[in-house]
Parts: C-alpha cells; sequence; structure tokens
C-alpha cells in the first residue's frame, strides 16, 4: 500500500489498489482521530467518474450518516463527526468507489479533509490513482488489435484475475532475500542452507543470522564465526579466550616419548566463554540463568570442532550491553 500524504499523523488516506482499469471497484481506507473541536466535518473529495457504492462505518455510526453534495468536477463526500464520534478516540473507516472512466489513461486525485462549519482546514491527506484505459495484454497481441476496444476491454478481464499472481511473480525475487521475505517463509528459507531455526528467537534475529550464513558457513569452526553466531542469537556481547593445545603437535617432527602426554596430563584446545547479555533475554526466553547458560552451552557444541574443549559462562545485567 502506498503512503498517503498528510499534513499530520491525524488523517491519513490510502487505497487498496493504485492502478486500475475502467469498471473497477477501488476501496478507499480513512484512518482518523476525531478532533476535539464543535461543528467539523469529514469531507472525501473525488471526481465525478468515481461514484461511491459502498460505506463500510463503525457499528455505533448510523450508515445513513454519509451525504454527497457535487462541487465543480468533484462529487463531495460529508460526514459530520458531532454527535456520533467521541474526541480523541480513533475511527477507520471504508468507502468503496466505481470507476466510471472512458476508456484512456487518467490520473484521479482523491482528497480528504477535516473541516469547521467557518471553513478552517484542520487537516487533509491526499492520493493519487491510475486508471490504464487500455489491457496490457494488447502489447503481446498483434497491432490490428490495440484499437480493438472490445478485445482490450476482454483482456482486462483476465488481468483483473491474474493481477494477484502476477503481483507475486513480479516479486518472486524478495522471498529469496532475508530482509524481504514473509515470516512465513523465514524456516523455509533456513532450510535452504540447511541452518536450523530456533523458534524461540526473535524474528529479526533468525532474518540477520540468514544474512550472515555465507559467512558462517565459511567461516564455521573458527573463532569469528562463534562470536558473531553468539553475537547474534544472544544481542549480547561476546568474548572468547582460546588456549591450544602445546604438548601434543602432529607433523613430520612428532614423536612419542616421556615428555608427551595422551592421557589426564594432556591440555587440550580449549575455549573459555563469556556471554553478557540483558536481563531482559531472561525475561524473553523465561529461562532461569542456569538454563540459559546450558541452551548457549549446547549451541556451542553444534559450532565447535568437536576435539575442542569449552566452557561457557552467562552475565546478565540490568542494561542493554
Amino acid at each position: 500500500m502506498n503512503p498517503s500524504t498528510a499534513i499530520s499523523p491525524d488523517l491519513m488516506l490510502a487505497a487498496d489498489h493504485y492502478n486500475r482499469y475502467p469498471g473497477e471497484l477501488v476501496t478507499l481506507y480513512l484512518h482518523f482521530v476525531a478532533p476535539s473541536q464543535p461543528a467539523v466535518t469529514l469531507q472525501v473529495a473525488m471526481p465525478r467518474v468515481m461514484q461511491a457504492e459502498i460505506y463500510r462505518l463503525p457499528p455505533e455510526i448510523p450508515s445513513t450518516l454519509p451525504s454527497v453534495i457535487e462541487h465543480d468536477q468533484d462529487i463531495i463526500i460529508l460526514i459530520p463527526l458531532d454527535g456520533h464520534f467521541s474526541a480523541g478516540k480513533t475511527y477507520d473507516l471504508e468507502i468503496g468507489a466505481r470507476l466510471n472512466t472512458f476508456y484512456a489513461d487518467q490520473h484521479l486525485q482523491v482528497e480528504t479533509r477535516l473541516v469547521t462549519d467557518d471553513a478552517a482546514l484542520l487537516d487533509s491527506a491526499a492520493l493519487r490513482l491510475t486508471v490504464f484505459g487500455k489491457g496490457k495484454y494488447l502489447q503481446y497481441l498483434p497491432e490490428i488489435y490495440e484499437g480493438d476496444d472490445f478485445t482490450s476491454r476482454f483482456l482486462m478481464l483476465f488481468e483483473s484475475f491474474w493481477k494477484p499472481l502476477s503481483q507475486q511473480t513480479d516479486q518472486i525475487d524478495h522471498y529469496f532475500d532475508p530482509d524481504l521475505t514473509p515470516p512465513i517463509f523465514v524456516p523455509w528459507l533456513a532450510s535452504w542452507i540447511g541452518m536450523p531455526v530456533d523458534a524461540s528467537l526473535p524474528l529479526e534475529r533468525v532474518r540477520t543470522l540468514l544474512k550472515n550464513a555465507l559467512m558462517l558457513f565459511q567461516c564455521r569452526g573458527t573463532l569469528l564465526a562463534l562470536k558473531t553466531y553468539l553475537e547474534i542469537y544472544t544481542a549480547g556481547q561476546v568474548r572468547i579466550v582460546e588456549r591450544r593445545a602445546t604438548n601434543l603437535v602432529i607433523g613430520k617432527a612428532a614423536t612419542l616419548g616421556m615428555n608427551v602426554a595422551l592421557g589426564k596430563n594432556n591440555r587440550p584446545n580449549s575455549l573459555s566463554i563469556t556471554v553478557a547479555v540483558s536481563h531482559t533475554e531472561l525475561n524473553r526466553t523465561k529461562y532461569s540463568a542456569e538454563t540459559y547458560r546450558r541452551k548457549i552451552s549446547e549451541l556451542v557444541r553444534t559450532l565447535v570442532p568437536a576435539h575442542v574443549h569449552y566452557d561457557v559462562k552467562c552475565e546478565f545485567s540490568t542494561e542493554q550491553p
């Protein structure tokens, strides 16, 4: 939905479709806060080629309240706010209008206003509708059909039916973008690259993990990948201290002897991991501090090489890290 042009957020106007064909119905959505001034009228001005057919008002508002007047080349729908609308309360209205235009490309301006009885303008918003006079599918037919009005209108029927599918096809690349794909597709997109999705993780963090998936897989098993993954996963700060094994090195010079320990005296490769997060993270997960630490420890196990020993410590603060 395209944004409307408004003086303030107290009055907003939008439409379900901004590109239509002659004869089609367009739904206008009005959102406003009832002003405290007395004797205020909500006006909706539209060209005469638009005919209001449907009014969807709040249940407490009489359906007979709107009235229509003609002014120059416009029709104006009037909805008086006194007596039915409570000051300071937010309302949403819908108006269904039929486009009775001729078969030529046109741009129609629709404007809504909050006006007092002495003609003082309190707020306004506007939008523009584009009406296409010819079916777009004509470009795929021989030129002889370009001026055939019946064929154009006949093709418009199919365009209207298939428009939702066409829009999905035109925007299919958005489904593969971690930032733009709908929430329901995020786990599906993660499954394409074999990245497990924790159902308790906020959606934005999952999207960030997907955006960094290439680096995380390329650097898997390194300190960089481990630190990046944990900081995205926890929305905290991560410190890692690495200790490398020194008494057993595999290579041409490797020897076994009294100075090499394979048993309990051997010091393996190890990591000390400290995760600093806010207490709000515990409130979000509803975990105890120890349960959260164990969960992070289990996650680390999937991210480090099998021979690496590690310990995890979680620090919780009342402030964001």
